[in-house]
């Protein structure tokens, strides 16, 4: 097709130069117009087939042996398999559940208190903790409005419970006035942190209603509840395994009936 376009080409040129003056003026124009066309569709054709020469001739050197720097291209092409196949192990790893993941437990200490709690939530990885009036003194959301009060005894019980589980808290408030009082509060007494026996800062959840925090402890699902509320244990027994009520009238050791414990305490439900 080269010769070809190149033969055309000749003409043109001859056809121009041997044109009578008269002619030119629509001969040249549309000669000229030929003429650059011959010319692009020339220079495509040559530069097509260049390529396919080089093409050809990459082809064969590929044949005859190994060129520079293939042996970087195949390095991705070899290492693929690996990560094709650490996929799967990825996928099934308990970090992609949807359920919020663990913490890794620090072990219980080697107080009574500590092999108490460790022998009561043997099993038990994750357990929430209704804080007002369990381990606040206070108990209602317009108490909290003013003040929260750790209790002593109840902090050291939790700080128990979250070397060996998962511990989550939470308080029924009126508004962000109560939040910000319970989260002063157990900053203060130490208990949220990312230490041994303390609790993740983004484990303390507040709710502004009573009946907000039964969806939050389902959602949750945890193998133990601990509340101070017999309205929300109430709502809970049917969705969860175990739970405990904690009374100060429950007397000064522990009972309850079916999936529901009874204690006056934290301490007294240990019986540490």
């Amino acid at each position: 097709m080269a010769s070809g376009l190149a033969g055309l080409y000749n003409k043109l040129v001859q056809l121009l130069q041997t044109a009578p003056r008269g002619a030119l003026s629509i001969t040249g124009i549309l000669g000229l117009a030929l003429l650059v066309y011959g010319y692009l569709q020339l220079r495509d054709t040559n530069r097509a087939e260049q390529q396919r020469r080089e093409q050809q001739a990459r082809e064969r050197q590929r044949v005859a042996g190994t060129p520079a720097g293939a042996g970087a291209a195949a390095a991705p092409r070899a290492a693929a398999p690996s990560s094709a196949a650490a996929a799967p192990a990825a996928a099934s790893s308990p970090a992609t559940s949807a359920s919020p993941a663990p913490r890794a437990s620090a072990g219980a200490s080697a107080t009574p208190l500590g092999r108490a709690v460790a022998a009561q939530l043997a099993g038990a990885k994750r357990v929430t903790l209704s804080i007002p009036g369990v381990l606040l003194a206070e108990s209602s959301p317009a108490q909290l409005q003013e003040s929260a009060s750790v209790q002593l005894e109840a902090l050291e019980a939790v700080r128990e419970m979250a070397r060996v589980s998962d511990v989550y808290l939470l308080a029924h408030v009126e508004d962000d006035v109560g939040e910000a009082v319970v989260a002063g509060a157990l900053e203060a007494a130490g208990l949220l942190g990312a230490g041994a026996g303390q609790v993740a800062p983004h484990h303390l959840l507040c709710c502004s209603t009573l009946d907000g925090k039964v969806p939050i402890v389902r959602q949750l699902d945890p193998d133990l509840h601990v509340d101070g509320h017999a309205v929300s244990v109430d709502e809970l027994k049917r969705f969860l395994p175990r739970l405990l009520l904690v009374r100060e009238d429950a007397g000064s050791g522990s009972g309850g009936s079916g999936n529901v414990g009874l204690a006056s305490s934290l301490r007294a439900f240990f019986g540490a």
